[in-house]
């Protein structure tokens, strides 16, 4: 029977396939380039008309003349590949590369370069598996599947070596003659549009994520070429004062995950999200920027010695960050993680993941609530006799599906966004969703004060949470998070950050509180700030530990 099916659908193939007219090989390239831009470039035809804001026939002879480059620049593209063995099946990857690629450009406002690339590598199953829906596979079926079963069954012509080669150079040749004749009579609209890349370039399909793969491939070469990690702060040592402390101490560092700001109640919110952290001694700073906008970049770079400005991902890669330095220097580090990973920072120091599969009242075995971070840990605690910093890196607000992010208990706001097609949901229910993540933050966050608490006469106690980035709620048709940082808005890159301390941290440490209550609504603080301040807080003397970068420095009271 089944060798009947198969000789039937061979039989079916064949049919269908002799009513279908031969093309050339170079007749297909342009007739595919012609489907991307019609039906995979939604999103690069909105940004562009957001761009220009031209009128009548001006309007109309540039936006014809941009379909012109565009379909001439993915043919020159495509062209290099039309040979028999590559010509099918590099159409067919583009297709369905593509296809996902208008899919999220479409569903939720992002564009794609390098970072998001890094970001879709660096995905775990779990974070994949949050962005799988209906939609992508009606996707997938029209714009890959679709195209892909047109492409093999259209027979095609394909001239000999020789000639094939002229033709493809004559192709090449005029595809660029079509760009500049497009170009040419509206340079002074196309000129600013393309001299910043951000602007329209990640939305152009395929042409974004290729580019973005043979960058981020390149960065990748580069730093496993460079295979030694280079080492920073070999000098880290715990200062003579620190040393002489009436006790060790101990730092829970949160890195909190796609918080904004903006809808922290401390910042003035005006729904109720931090009900739990405002009754508790807390400092909390209003006006953080974050180093990048997804966690790829963020995370590494808030534990580096680098700023922003300097930072880069060969940088977070290839150079020791500062729990090498605190390790160093005698503290005990652990990483604590309930998200994807540590994206590089832990790798040196012991770490360990949040099983999903543990018997935990916080885990379902597929996802774990923050709580989970805080199990066993006083057992952890109780065992420490050196000083210390935990890391807790928490799944915080993570989306699309913001519903899995807290217990139900915790639903105070509805009706709320129970899918991850945030588009098919209103804003009210977007932002409840989103408002709930928050509300459970703040009850983990004070869960993990009220445990530093418990030893706080026995150890100098501390907690300092920040977000790595923030996040889009719709906004301008924007979606979760990872803009390019120079185009960004304000909801993905201005952060909350929170500080806590025992009742003689500061004292011990020779820190003015009410000096450094004065710095919560100091506007130029950001992620650059970390790296210092905690080398400041915890007493640790390196060549590379900068006082104009240490929150606490100024506040510090002489003992003379």
């Amino acid at each position: 029977m089944a060798h009947v099916w198969a000789m039937f659908r061979v039989v079916l193939y064949m049919e269908m396939r002799s009513k279908l007219k031969p093309v050339t090989s170079t007749r297909l390239v342009m007739l595919f380039s012609l489907s991307l831009v019609a039906f995979y470039n939604l999103a690069t035809w909105h940004a562009l008309v957001g761009l220009t804001q031209l009128q009548g026939i001006k309007a109309v002879a540039f936006y014809a003349s941009f379909a012109f480059f565009l379909w001439a620049a993915i043919t020159l593209l495509l062209t290099p590949f039309s040979f028999k063995p590559t010509l099918k099946p590099v159409l067919s990857l583009v297709a369905l590369c593509s296809a996902s690629a208008a899919y999220f450009m479409n569903t939720y406002g992002i564009t794609i370069d390098t970072v998001m690339m890094q970001n879709v590598l660096e995905t775990n199953p779990g974070e994949a598996e949050a962005l799988i829906s209906g939609k992508l596979f009606l996707y997938l079926g029209l714009l890959g599947v679709l195209p892909i079963v047109l492409i093999w069954m259209t027979p095609v012509t394909y001239r000999r070596v020789l000639p094939g080669l002229v033709n493809k150079v004559l192709v090449c040749i005029g595809c660029v003659l079509v760009i500049a004749a497009s170009v040419g009579p509206f340079y002074s609209t196309y000129a600013p549009i393309f001299r910043d890349e951000d602007k329209l370039t990640h939305f152009i399909n395929p042409t974004n994520y290729i580019y973005a793969i043979g960058k981020l491939t390149k960065q990748t070469v580069a730093i496993k070429e460079t295979v030694k990690i280079q080492a920073v702060g070999e000098d880290s040592v715990l200062s003579a004062e620190a040393r002489q402390r009436p006790k060790k101490s101990l730092m829970i560092f949160v890195v909190g995950e796609t918080a904004r700001a903006d809808h922290f109640s401390l910042n003035g919110y005006a729904r109720d999200t931090n009900p739990e952290l405002k009754k508790q001694d807390i400092l909390n700073f209003t006006q953080v920027s974050s180093c990048g906008t997804s966690t790829a970049v963020s995370v590494p770079c808030m534990f580096s010695k680098f700023p922003r400005s300097d930072y880069s991902d060969k940088k977070g890669k290839t150079y020791e960050g500062l729990l090498d330095m605190l390790q160093r220097a005698g503290l005990k580090v652990v990483w604590l993680d309930n998200n994807s990973d540590c994206k590089g920072t832990c790798l040196r120091v012991p770490h360990s993941d949040i099983p999903k599969t543990q018997p935990s009242p916080f885990c379902d075995g597929q996802n774990c609530l923050d709580e989970s971070l805080l199990v066993g840990l006083q057992d952890y605690i109780d065992s420490l006799k050196d000083n210390a910093i935990i890391v807790l890196h928490s799944d915080g607000s993570h989306g699309p599906e913001y519903y899995d992010r807290y217990p139900k208990t915790m639903e105070r706001f509805t009706p709320v966004c129970h899918t991850n097609q945030l588009g098919s949901c209103t804003s009210d229910e977007l932002k409840n969703v989103y408002d709930n993540t928050i509300l459970y933050t703040d009850h983990f966050l004070s869960q993990t004060i009220e445990l530093l608490k418990r030893n706080q006469d026995k150890v100098d106690t501390s907690m300092i949470y920040v977000s790595d980035h923030g996040e889009s709620l719709g906004e301008n048709g924007v979606y979760l998070h990872a803009a390019p940082y120079a185009i960004a808005p304000s909801a993905q890159t201005h952060v909350p950050m929170v500080m806590w301390f025992g009742n003689q941290t500061l004292e011990d440490a020779s820190i003015d509180r009410s000096c450094l209550a004065a710095k919560q609504n100091q506007p130029d603080l950001s992620h650059d700030y970390l790296f210092h301040s905690v080398l400041g807080l915890l007493g640790v003397n390196t060549t590379e530990y900068q006082p104009a970068l240490d929150i606490f420095h100024s506040c510090k009271r002489s003992k003379g």
